[in-house]
């Protein structure tokens, strides 16, 4: 059946979808249940506010606010308000975030906590409470402005080759082209999507926007990051049936609790290559459950291609599969020509959803975005730099890159970035930061560094140099000091003689010894010690030995917080590990804030060596 995407702005066909059924369910979060006339209710609130301080069509909107009821009033009210919205993501370091004010011109601010994000942001914007806008509207307040189909509705920030992030502007209709009309997903009555991606994804406009223009129903995951025992319960208790997923993200969920994918109907699992291994695990344990493999650059609006994953074709790698109704690709070479099938070419997307360009960068927006020459006239189409070859049934495999970009849990990085940052550091006189795969697949950066004083190695100052500018999927989880960089006789980096680095056995760092109260014959500290251990494929941790300065990352965090909850039936958190990243730390907080384990115990996973009997491992 052929398929139509709906034209229109984002804030309108949530209005119609208000209107026709007001008492739906649009928004679970926490124990808020808002229905579609409540939500509308408030967000219109919330833009009447917008619209009397002279926010409207034009304007781009900074939004820093954690997840939330509130965080979906403030996008709407802002779209309402005829503006576009910038997500500000309040984890991200401030010198990044007032990068992104600067290039997207942003000038107002809605926020929950004006202290915090003064303090971020500097106090030049102008910064209003989300909450302070659920007054009565004021009498002859100005109503909102046409719809604009091609204006901006919301500006997402990704990694930038030249060392600043650069903003991608989408407007309203690639939203709607991508989420409206399509047969990949389901969003409407019935459907109750998890909203867990970060805030400053595009795979936020998808569970977001995805069900509340058809009429779905949106979970909201409490916090910052992503627990995998959280989302079973979330899934349990709400009755989710449609789930995003990054491809490590998946990983981790199906490797640690594969529970959370049971009641799930659809899953689409984008953002990096799928693990065929663990595409066979989620379908053989899950055989009713549909999983698709979703491609797309952030420039594409979330997804330009799809494939139905099928148990037959389980073991073999996964294609990105076939364009999305409205959207078109090409396969061409050097010249712009399509190259047969069964030939690598870049990939190139037209038609329908695509980006207006990089905000405050017309130089890169000419660069990337060009005529398309197969298209009508005035069409544009946008260089991936991705490599594919088309099979002669038309579907799309993935061939690599033709730069070096890659993707880190997810997320786009161009290693010159991160270079340009570490850089910056007095003590690195060169950096050379590439990307390698650890045993288990998962792609991890690593940073070559010729110090300026040759007897000195700088790692542990600049890691918190990385730190302190960087987003945490961007900071190298491993150092490697040299001498001098291996170039080829051309003076171009020879990546292939950088090394691999040693495998970490002695933890680096003990800050500060083990009191009585988290000595190592605490069963808590000994059990979160050696899950750490398994988590960092490292010999042993101490109990004052600092997770991330072992090499540990949000993803490695995820990974240990579900093991410990789901095999050691420890209710730990991502979020407690970053707040205390050492066993005795971590251990102390649990015996202050005791809690049960989600459902009630803890949960078989699919390869899991005991730890009860493993003795302490720092001794």
């Amino acid at each position: 059946m052929a398929v139509t995407p709906t034209a229109g702005c984002v804030h309108d066909l949530f209005e119609q979808q208000a209107a026709r059924d007001p008492g739906a369910l649009a928004l679970i979060a926490g124990a808020e249940r808002i229905s579609y006339g409540e939500l509308n209710t408030r967000a219109e609130r919330s833009a009447a506010r917008l619209r009397t301080a002279g926010v409207g069509g034009g304007h781009l909107v900074g939004v820093c606010m954690e997840r939330g009821a509130d965080l979906v009033v403030a996008l709407l009210a802002v779209l309402k308000s005829g503006a576009g919205y910038v997500t500000l993501d309040p984890q991200l370091p401030p010198h990044r975030l007032r990068a992104m004010v600067a290039d997207a011109g942003v000038t107002t601010v809605l926020h929950d906590a004006e202290a915090r994000v003064a303090g971020q942001l500097g106090s030049e914007l102008r910064l209003l409470s989300v909450r302070s806008g659920t007054a009565q509207v004021p009498e002859g307040a100005a109503p909102g402005p046409a719809p604009r189909p091609h204006g901006i509705a919301c500006v997402m920030f990704t990694s930038g080759s030249s060392g600043r992030p650069k903003g991608i502007a989408a407007p309203h209709h690639a939203v709607t082209a991508t989420l409206t009309g399509q047969d990949y997903a389901e969003f409407g009555p019935g459907a109750v999507w998890l909203q867990c991606a970060p805030v400053s994804w595009d795979a936020f406009v998808l569970e977001l926007w995805g069900p509340l223009m058809s009429g779905g129903t949106v979970v909201l995951h409490p916090g910052i990051r992503p627990d995998p025992p959280t989302i079973r319960r979330l899934v349990v208790e709400h009755g989710v049936t449609d789930l995003y997923l990054s491809g490590s993200l998946f990983n981790v969920v199906v490797d640690e609790c594969p529970e959370a994918l049971a009641g799930v109907r659809r899953l689409i699992v984008g953002g990096e290559a799928l693990s065929p291994r663990h595409v066979a695990d989620a379908l053989r344990h899950h055989p009713g459950l549909r999983l698709r493999n979703g491609y797309g650059p952030v420039e594409g609006m979330v997804f330009l291609t799809t494939h139905l994953a099928t148990a037959a074709r389980a073991g073999e790698p996964v294609p990105i599969g076939r364009p999305l109704a409205a959207k078109r690709v090409h396969v061409l070479d050097e010249q712009l020509c399509p190259v047969p099938d069964g030939t690598v070419g870049e990939l190139y997307a037209a038609g329908a959803g695509l980006a207006l360009g990089y905000a405050g960068r017309p130089e890169l927006t000419a660069e990337r975005f060009l005529p398309d020459p197969y298209g009508a006239p005035g069409e544009r189409m946008y260089r991936t730099g991705d490599l594919v070859r088309r099979r002669a049934d038309g579907v799309l495999e993935f061939a690599g890159r033709a730069d070096d970009q890659v993707k880190i849990r997810g997320f786009r990085v161009e290693p010159a970035e991160v270079e340009v940052v570490l850089a910056r550091h007095p003590e690195a006189r060169q950096v050379a930061v590439v990307a390698r795969a650890d045993d288990g697949g998962e792609l991890r950066l690593v940073a070559y560094v010729v110090p300026r004083a040759r007897d000195r190695a700088p790692h542990d100052t600049l890691r918190a140099h990385a730190r302190a500018l960087l987003p945490d999927f961007m900071v190298p989880a491993a150092f490697v000091t040299l001498d001098a960089l291996p170039l080829l006789p051309n003076g171009k980096l020879d990546r292939a003689a950088l090394h691999e680095p040693p495998r970490r056995t002695t933890p680096p760092v003990r800050p500060r010894p083990a009191s009585p109260a988290t000595a190592p014959a605490d069963a808590v500290v000994r059990r979160v010690a050696a899950v750490w251990a398994q988590v960092l494929d490292v010999e042993r941790v101490g109990p004052d030995d600092d997770f991330f300065l072992l090499g540990g990352d949000s993803l490695r965090a995820i990974r240990a917080a579900a093991r410990l909850t789901t095999g050691e039936a420890l209710p730990v958190a991502t979020e407690h590990i970053f707040a205390h990243p050492t066993p005795a730390a971590l251990a102390a907080e649990l015996a202050r804030h005791p809690a049960p384990v989600p459902d009630g115990g803890p949960i078989p996973r699919l390869r899991r060596t005991p730890i009860e009997e493993v003795p302490a491992p720092w001794s």
